[in-house]
């Protein structure tokens, strides 16, 4: 279900939206069309096709799963118009198969990031500040070992400890049920 605020213009709140899943859009028109050179004119046209089809849409449904679908329609059918085309992609059936089972897969990837943050909180400061200074700045790992007055080689086993820990923690959060190794 997503979030949909009645309050908020419908167009502003289905273009927030179609903003927020258009890297799932993307990603699964590349799943159906791999390297072809025509899936950005794909997107192009599943946005429009999505933005001309905006009132079909029900506020408070998976906007995902709708936006996918339509995604799915439109490639087959550029596909299908370029059938005399030398090159040959999938087949109907198995785009059919591939569509449903991304369709209905939920977005682990959402769900690992929320995990993941969730995780990071859990860190102590200057772990949280390790782990980022490494994954979000430009910056030498040698430059913030001179800073804080650690040696390199001690903070690559720190990362490697808070790597194994993070990966622990958020396997938990996505799965309490299962064994930690």
């Amino acid at each position: 279900m997503e979030a949909f605020d009645p309050n908020t213009d419908p167009s502003s709140s289905f273009v927030s939206l179609l903003t927020r899943h258009q890297g799932d859009v993307w990603a699964f028109i590349l799943t159906l069309m791999p390297g072809h050179a025509d899936a950005k004119d794909v997107l192009q046209k599943t946005n429009m096709v999505l933005w001309q089809k905006r009132d079909e849409f029900t506020p408070g449904t998976n906007f995902r799963a709708w936006a996918l679908t339509c995604a799915r329609f439109t490639a087959m059918d550029h596909l299908k118009r370029l059938k005399n085309d030398k090159l040959r992609y999938f087949d109907d059936t198995l785009i059919e198969i591939m569509a449903d089972e991304v369709i209905e897969r939920p977005a682990r990837a959402d769900r690992r990031l929320e995990a993941l943050e969730s995780c990071l909180k859990k860190l102590r400061p200057q772990d949280r500040e390790l782990i980022e200074f490494r994954y979000r700045s430009d910056g030498q790992l040698r430059d913030y070992a001179r800073r804080i007055g650690r040696s390199v080689s001690a903070l690559s086993v720190s990362l490697h400890r808070l790597r194994t820990q993070l990966r622990k923690c958020v396997r938990l959060q996505l799965d309490p049920e299962c064994p930690i190794s």
